[in-house]
């Protein structure tokens, strides 16, 4: 593992969101309807009064934290100029400045405030940001686009603010870019077994994932 001495700044804290599960659509209910705060307390499942309403696909102390990089927002008002959306509204916990699929990787550690965090696996965009937006398109776009987001498991838990600097405090696999497992996770005529091993031994990456791309060697 890369241990670097003198911590990197890599952005600062610009949006924290907090959301209890409410009713949503299809009969379900959701917390994609967060809300913005000035500061987080963060235990090894989540921030502290962030509800998760489905916990098969989201929370769980491998997928404590979400975060989306801020330039989500430009590409979906540019791609759909007549939609309404502002920052926030895809149900990330955390935005930080200037971090985004292509600057960090799987296995990354990173500090706000107290709070020392690791990436997991990238998020898969679904339906209900479509219905969030009322815009049918906007997650097979994000999709397309692999500006999806990602989880981190946290490895100290504490508080964080709006404003803290994110610092990197290790990098174990400088190959493994969230924007190079999103393209070879959606390829599926992708068969390297070189680098399939390479991100199969990476033991901070998400089961389902690994297992995604165990399937290519069969």
């Amino acid at each position: 593992m890369i241990e670097i001495k003198k911590y990197t700044s890599v952005g600062t804290v610009s949006r924290l969101q907090i959301g209890e599960s409410m009713p949503f659509a299809r009969e379900q209910v959701s917390a994609i309807n967060k809300y913005a705060v000035d500061q987080v307390t963060v235990t090894t499942t989540g921030c502290v009064g962030d509800e998760q309403a489905d916990p098969f696909f989201h929370g769980g102390q491998l997928q404590a934290i979400h975060q989306m990089p801020e330039k989500a927002y430009h590409l979906i008002r540019t791609e759909f100029p007549s939609t309404v959306i502002y920052e926030g509204m895809l149900g990330e916990n955390l935005i930080v400045s200037d971090m985004h699929e292509s600057n960090v990787c799987i296995g990354d550690i990173f500090q706000i405030g107290s709070v020392k965090m690791q990436i997991t696996r990238p998020r898969r965009p679904c339906w209900k940001i479509d219905t969030q937006l009322n815009q049918r398109g906007v997650a097979k776009f994000l999709q397309e686009k692999g500006c999806v987001g990602w989880y981190y498991r946290i490895i100290e838990t504490g508080n964080m603010h709006i404003n803290d600097e994110c610092f990197l405090i290790s990098r174990a696999h400088s190959f493994a870019s969230l924007t190079r497992l999103w393209e070879i996770y959606n390829d599926k005529d992708f068969r390297d077994p070189n680098e399939i091993n390479r991100w199969l031994a990476i033991d901070a990456l998400e089961r389902s994932f690994k297992d995604v791309l165990q399937k290519r060697y069969r």
